[in-house]
């Protein structure tokens, strides 16, 4: 298999955008992608330690001492295997959902272009971007309830404060990318069309002699929480027990049972993001390089 050159695709979320969903295809699949040429590296190898990324090809001194021996042409040809196509997937390498200690984000991703340049220069290899992004209003509903099942209890107005809506900028991160040195192909979707696209998505990803292969799953992976669920925890955050927490919560007032989803945004707010929204992705349309999949092109 390797007479074929090698190619690289990274799934780099973004995060909140079905990467769980995605990831858990491509690796209930991965022994059949291996048998045509492609391997898969997903958070299940990629989170262990000494075996991220940053870690395996000298990006950050966090490798264990056998594997920060080896060159980084070893670490390649040790994960390419007999294959011609690498797939990684692992939205947490381009940065964090929220700033730690409540610092202000003025930039979602601000280090994803240094660190796919970065991650190419070490491979010596060229790296495809496949991107998703989301609707800012239900991006940062899903990102505060993250940050409430992660355990970090504030009111929501609070969060916004260092996360607010103007930190969701999808085409100043795609820009970025896209003119990033190292990175071949940019593929971008809304994660709104991510269940009709999946079929282009998965061909984008391992190629489309592979894209048979993989099947999505049938359930829902993440569940979000509920409106009940999110009042429980911000009325009870003064106690820590377990019976308190917000995974309790989402199991105690599940969306599933009818319970309405968590939304802290008015209408009115919802109408000025999404017509913010609908401007970057026209403006990502229009960007050179970048692949827009869209289901009205099917």
């Amino acid at each position: 298999m390797t007479a074929k050159p090698l190619s690289v695709a990274f799934h780099i979320g973004a995060h909140k955008t079905a990467t769980t969903h995605l990831q858990r295809s491509l690796r209930s699949a991965a022994g059949q992608l291996a048998g045509l040429g492609v391997q898969y590296y997903g958070p299940d190898t990629l989170r262990l330690p000494g075996r991220s990324l940053q870690s395996l090809f000298g990006l950050k001194h966090q490798a264990a001492d056998d594997l920060v021996n080896r060159s980084a042409a070893d670490q390649l040809a040790g994960l390419r295997k007999d294959g011609h196509r690498l797939v990684f997937s692992e939205e947490n390498f381009i940065g964090a959902l929220n700033t730690p200690n409540g610092r202000k984000m003025k930039c979602r991703y601000k280090v994803a272009d240094a660190r796919i340049t970065g991650l190419s220069a070490a491979m010596g290899q060229s790296i495809d971007i496949h991107l998703a992004v989301r609707r800012p209003t239900a991006f940062l509903n899903s990102a505060y309830c993250q940050l409430l099942l992660g355990g970090r209890v504030q009111p929501l107005k609070h969060y916004l404060k260092s996360h607010g809506i103007a930190s969701v900028d999808w085409v100043d991160l795609v820009s970025r990318l896209r003119a990033a040195r190292g990175v071949g192909a940019v593929t971008v979707w809304r994660y709104e069309d991510y269940g009709t696209l999946f079929p282009q998505i998965i061909a984008g990803l391992v190629g489309q002699d592979a894209a048979a292969s993989v099947t999505p799953p049938r359930r829902r992976v993440n569940r979000g929480l509920s409106a009940a669920a999110v009042a429980q925890v911000l009325e009870q955050a003064g106690d820590v027990t377990g019976e308190n927490s917000a995974r309790a919560a989402r199991k105690a007032l599940p969306v599933e049972d009818g319970h309405p989803p968590f939304d802290g945004f008015s209408e009115k707010e919802h109408a000025i993001s999404d017509a913010a929204y609908a401007r970057q992705i026209a403006a990502i349309a229009q960007m050179d390089g970048v692949n827009l999949l869209r289901p009205d092109l099917l």
